[in-house]
């Protein structure tokens, strides 16, 4: 039971802050949920306020939070008050300034953040009209199964001639097209419907940094009839050539941009897989393998990738060697660090190859703010990158339930959990928050 707990919340904090990018803002606020209620909570520990809601939506550093109370939906201010009232049924979160809203008889459309409709919903009943944030002041928009794009101003700027269409992502948008038989296929174009990459793909994904990833099938109806990938620039330049089965970029859940929280940046190199054959290094900018080849890969992060053979170790770019593949398992957790597992023990190296701690530990997690959580003869402690302790002997107690805690945000507070709640503590072990929270409460959006 306690290592099921522990793995979802090391997955949680994970996706949250490793999976979404390096430049990480902590925010002060977060969400405490009791008795199915839900409130916002700082990071020393104390109520914004008394109000409750059954459900809260934000991101870091909003200045206005949707909330759900029964049926109805508004805005609250970062302290908690309410800055647009709670009259809609679906109130979704600002982005560069507007947000979609729905009443109960499905009307609305975006507001700006003084409540006022800035683009209305044409069609009653059809929430389906818009499709997408307001990004590079373009909305994707439909009509009659077909869409377009609007600016800010609901000004039709791109008409409805597309059957698919992706939101604007640094200036660009992925679009589609059925062809003669009615397969889509996915090019891109900019603010002014120019096209950038013909639709010509059967799959084509933004990565960042002005990478594309696409699949596409040859030689359609002839013997040598066949799928492959490959990397495109905005340019509809090949820059990995289309020879591949799969391909691994840098992991990545959300693309983000502007005023998010995040700042994503692509390597320079990729894995890419040829059947039968293995996986292969490959530089990014000029499609060029620099090493093969391996049964499996893991992450991509920092110049450095996890690779397999009989075992696990780790390799840069260039296929060289860092840590040797003798291991049951690697996994990169940041630029400069690595966890590896011998024998079902975990220790923790440098992605140079040097060793920092003995294989002692039963669990791991990665470095925050500094420190680790680690588990060592039923204990829990939070040591740093030496392996020193900073917190020790957090036991699990049969009757207490478990006791663990981590770092969660920026203003060095630990979240712990006992007898199935969650409480926030000071990086010296004093509780600031009794653990009465039925969700994780974490300080990272």
């Amino acid at each position: 039971m306690i290592k099921n707990i522990l793995f979802g919340l090391f997955i949680c904090l994970t996706w949250i802050t490793e999976g979404l990018g390096q430049n990480i803002i902590f925010d002060s606020l977060a969400v405490y949920k009791h008795n199915g209620k839900r409130q916002l909570i700082k990071n020393k520990g104390t109520l914004i306020s008394n109000d409750e809601y059954d459900f809260i939506v934000f991101y870091c550093t909003d200045s206005l939070i949707s909330v759900k109370r029964g049926e109805v939906a508004g805005y609250i201010n970062r302290h908690g008050k309410i800055v647009i009232p709670l009259k809609y049924k679906f109130a979704n979160r600002f982005y560069n300034g507007l947000a979609l809203v729905n009443d109960a008889n499905m009307s609305g459309g975006y507001i700006n953040p003084n409540g006022e409709v800035e683009i209305p919903i044409e069609n009653p009943y059809s929430f389906e009209d818009f499709k997408g944030f307001y990004i590079d002041d373009r909305i994707v928009k439909s009509k009659e199964l077909y869409y377009g794009y609007i600016n800010g101003h609901n000004d039709l700027v791109i008409p409805f001639e597309y059957d698919d269409a992706k939101i604007f992502q640094d200036q660009r948008a992925i679009v589609g097209k059925k062809d003669q038989w009615s397969t889509i296929l996915y090019g891109t174009i900019d603010k002014y419907n120019q096209v950038q990459i013909r639709p010509e793909y059967n799959y084509l994904e933004y990565q960042y940094d002005d990478i594309y990833y696409a699949g596409k099938f040859f030689n359609f109806g002839k013997p040598d009839y066949h799928y492959a990938m490959g990397c495109l620039n905005s340019k509809n330049e090949i820059i990995v050539p289309f020879k591949y089965d799969s391909i691994q970029l840098r992991q990545k859940y959300l693309y983000v941009k502007g005023n998010e929280c995040y700042k994503l940046k692509l390597e320079n190199f990729i894995a890419c897989n040829i059947r039968e054959e293995g996986w292969r290094i490959v530089d990014s900018r000029n499609g060029k393998e620099t090493a093969c080849c391996y049964t499996d890969v893991g992450e991509v992060k920092g110049g450095y990738l996890e690779v397999k053979k009989d075992k696990w170790g780790l390799v840069d770019s260039l296929g060289n060697v860092k840590i040797p593949l003798i291991y049951d398992f690697v996994e990169i957790y940041d630029d400069e660090v690595v966890a590896v597992k011998k024998n079902n023990k975990w220790a923790y190296f440098k992605t140079d190859g040097i060793q920092t701690t003995d294989f002692v530990y039963d669990y791991i997690t990665e470095f925050r703010l500094g420190y680790a959580l680690v588990k060592q003869s039923d204990k829990y402690h939070l040591i740093d990158k030496t392996g020193k302790v900073k917190l020790a002997n957090f036991p699990v107690n049969k009757e207490e339930g478990t006791y663990i805690h981590h770092p969660v945000q920026g203003s060095n507070t630990l979240l712990f959990w006992k007898k199935g709640k969650y409480g926030l503590m000071n990086m010296n072990g004093k509780i600031i928050f009794p653990a009465r929270s039925e969700e994780a409460i974490l300080f990272v959006y």
